[in-house]
């Protein structure tokens, strides 16, 4: 079949710009599959709604149609494998023994095998979260013999592993923000940077809380006008992380809405906040959080939210846990999802509903102190340089890593003072994983594959960085498959064979690093809130920085009230792990979502972008903090804490692997 003209891809395309390798790209994927223009541009959208969110503002670059051409020749194989007598399309699997026959979940008598003790190959359930929950025997022979030095058991090179090797975008910046400051020139001699983990607790290496909520441990809105708090009953128990009690979820909603009208009265100076769903002739301030009445706590929305189906949910002592519903029609501007919790003004004249005239900011956290406990000065702040990277950190169609060693190649050559490297590294969501391609343990995969990688890593940056890895749900290496989740324990990282001198830490988590605050998590929460917000003119329009502004202003990591089905557990009885302790100055939200850098509110937000990208290469983030007299600034921007923010001296640098 002939392949389509320029115009007429162009015209299916519509508004979208096609690069001569891009419009070569159309041209081979309809020689090669028999499409025609239209229905290549339909195989392009299913992409969009599959991999990038639905964004029809997604360029149709190269390397996304490569992704396209994978997905078709993962639809051609499939073809092909159902053939009589055709083997086409199985991709070879990864054994230790290649002449042993190999059960995947498509084989009935490898799931008889697997149901009775002792009978032969291992399913593929078997390579979930087993390794370090039965011990590390298992692992510690995977390093006798798999060493970075014997032969590789994995397969041969794929075709996109091959395209990828020969790319041509490596090193092209895809984003920058304060591009106008100077390189950064590290201070000599090098200093190792003052790194200090603000959530951190007793309980939080390798094990959390196990009391009623660990919200009894930091004044809880109830308690907090009656006296003080008091600690958690057992902390040094292990979570329990399938077990939750019944109530916990609507006890942690109360007390966030209830910590957030405290602020707020005092933000304002409002003596006594209204009832909204009592009636009103004046115009009343309530504190309540948002709800979906097309959805319920703990199950998937039945539809998305809308300016129609808005309520107010109240908490116990504001309004005994009532709703009220929102009229928001003569509200000018606002941006609001299920679970956030906002302070209304307006006026409740029939008691049935509530009109809204206005959203009131919500007061921010202050930032933190880290000198005398009476309120001494800030730490002061001092330059450094970061590397932040997310997973997967290999394509989707091998488990060879390319992208992370070529990660590895980006950090060593920058020599940063910090390298952040967000999880998942086995990704329960891998192809080959979820299609039992493997028989590997996750443990013996990331100790052959990831912590030579790691290795190279310790040894080429500077002797005084700090590297730290932050698990992710998705991390089949380590035991906890919820959020919040612990650092891997320094057993954990030695079992994974991961070299001295690489720590781990919490998800989320919250460090103080030369006197800036940090906050990091890799769960893909903007993913889940782009499917949820409502807006109109909101004051913040560049949608993606708006959503992780989102988190700073409700201080929590997951605000989101219902999370999709498919996503791993929200643990609401530790939910004092996933608030905000303090409003960061930078904040990492890695997400599927476009890469960005911005500066809101003298809070920078990144988006370092995923590691690799289906069948291609992604992105990571550069960061720098330059010394402050090095660039004039229009001077201290939080007076009210004696502090300068450096968001004017932070650049942000989205650098394509």
């Amino acid at each position: 079949m002939s392949a389509p003209t320029a115009a007429q891809l162009q015209r299916e395309f519509g508004s979208a710009k096609l690069e001569p390798d891009a419009l070569a790209e159309c041209q081979s994927l309809c020689q090669a599959f028999g499409l025609t223009a239209s229905e290549l541009f339909i195989r392009w959208q299913t992409l969009l709604i599959n991999r990038h969110g639905g964004d029809v503002g997604t360029q149709p670059t190269r390397d996304r149609l490569l992704e396209v051409r994978g997905m078709l020749q993962q639809e051609s194989d499939r073809r092909a494998s159902q053939r009589p007598g055709s083997q086409a399309g199985h991709a070879p699997k990864l054994s230790r023994n290649k002449d042993r026959a190999h059960y995947d979940k498509n084989s009935v008598d490898g799931l008889l095998r697997g149901m009775v003790p002792g009978g032969g190959e291992k399913t593929p359930q078997s390579a979930k979260r087993v390794g370090l929950l039965r011990g590390g025997a298992s692992v510690a022979q995977g390093r006798t013999m798999f060493s970075p030095a014997s032969p590789s058991v994995f397969a041969e090179p794929s075709p996109s592993a091959i395209r990828y090797s020969s790319r041509a975008n490596t090193g092209r910046t895809e984003d920058v923000l304060h591009a106008e400051l100077p390189p950064f020139v590290p201070q000599e001699p090098r200093q190792a940077p003052s790194v200090r983990d603000i959530c951190a607790g007793p309980d939080q290496a390798g094990s959390l809380s196990t009391g009623e909520s660990d919200d009894d441990s930091d004044a809880a809105a109830g308690q907090a006008m009656a006296g003080p708090a008091t600690a958690p009953r057992h902390p040094s128990r292990r979570m329990r992380y399938m077990f939750e009690r019944a109530g916990a979820r609507a006890e942690t909603a109360n007390r966030r809405i209830e910590r957030m009208a405290i602020d707020v009265k005092a933000e304002y100076g409002i003596e006594a906040l209204a009832n909204p769903t009592y009636p009103h002739q004046d115009t009343v301030t309530a504190v309540g959080r948002i709800a979906n009445i097309n959805t319920s706590e703990g199950l998937a929305a039945a539809a998305p939210i809308s300016s129609d189906t808005l309520f107010l949910e109240t908490s116990r002592r504001l309004g005994n846990g009532r709703r009220i519903a929102l009229d928001v029609r003569s509200t000018p501007s606002f941006s609001l999802f299920p679970g956030q919790i906002v302070a209304v003004e307006g006026k409740n004249l029939k008691g049935a509903e509530f009109s809204v005239t206005q959203f009131r900011p919500l007061p921010r956290l202050r930032h933190p102190r880290t000198g005398d406990s009476d309120g001494g000065s800030a730490d002061p702040v001092e330059p450094f340089s970061a590397v932040i990277a997310s997973g997967p950190y290999t394509l989707s169609d091998n488990l060879e890593y390319e992208p992370l060693r070529d990660l590895v190649d980006h950090a060593i050559a920058a020599g940063p003072d910090l390298v952040l490297l967000l999880g998942p590294f086995v990704c329960e969501n891998h192809p080959m994983v979820k299609d039992g391609q493997i028989d590997l343990l996750p443990e013996e995969i990331f100790s052959v594959k990831i912590s030579p990688h790691l290795a190279r890593l310790r040894e080429g940056v500077p002797q005084s960085a700090a590297v730290f890895l932050v698990p992710s749900p998705d991390e089949l290496c380590h035991p906890y498959a919820s959020f919040p989740q612990p650092p891997l324990g320094r057993d954990q990282l030695s079992q994974l064979g991961v070299p001295d001198g690489v720590g781990s830490l919490g998800n989320p988590a919250q460090i103080v690093i030369n006197g800036v605050t940090l906050a990091v998590s890799s769960v893909d929460v903007l993913f889940h809130l782009v499917k949820e917000e409502v807006s109109r003119l909101p004051a913040l329009s560049d949608r993606l920085p708006r959503l992780a502004w989102h988190l700073v202003e409700q201080r929590h990591f997951y605000p989101l009230a219902t999370p999709p089905a498919d996503f791993a557990g929200i643990l609401a009885s530790h939910d004092g792990k996933l608030r905000m302790q303090a409003t960061p100055d930078v904040l990492i939200a890695p997400s599927q979502l476009r890469q960005f850098a911005r500066a809101h509110d003298n809070v920078v937000v990144v988006n370092p972008g995923h590691s690799s990208k289906g069948l291609s290469g992604g992105t990571f983030a550069k960061l720098a903090v330059h010394a402050p007299g090095s660039v004039e600034t229009p001077g201290p921007m939080l007076g009210d804490s004696g502090r300068l923010f450096p968001a004017e001296l932070t650049s942000v640098e989205i650098v394509r692997i």
